[in-house]
């Protein structure tokens, strides 16, 4: 067992005994660097974004949606209290009240 793990090992080892160094085709590195100096150029960031008009339009946006939501929260609260008034009044008509005090039932056995 030791001795074919062995023999696998040098198989492997010996595999890397033929190879033979690379070489790059004729200019090579000259193309490679245009086409990465191409890339980076077409990469840079649009100057547009940064105009003015551009900036406060996206602020503008902003402050609009803020304000929607605001308002949208405080007509929500509105009807929380008309739901809060038909609550009460169901729970009035049942006598379900926390305020009254009547018991059903008399739990006290002592007397």
């Amino acid at each position: 067992m030791n001795n074919n793990k062995n023999r696998k090992i040098e198989d492997i080892l010996g595999s890397l005994d033929g190879i033979q160094k690379t070489t790059a085709p004729d200019f090579f590195y000259t193309r490679l660097k245009a086409r990465m100096e191409k890339g980076y150029e077409s990469a840079t960031p649009k100057s547009w974004i940064l105009r003015p008009a551009y900036a406060l339009s996206a602020l503008l946006v902003i402050v609009l949606v803020n304000a929607a939501v605001i308002l949208g929260r405080t007509e929500t609260k509105q009807t929380n209290f008309a739901e809060t008034d038909t609550l009460q009044s169901i729970a009035a008509e049942y006598r379900l009240n926390d305020n009254d005090n009547t018991n059903l039932y008399d739990l006290n056995f002592e007397k």
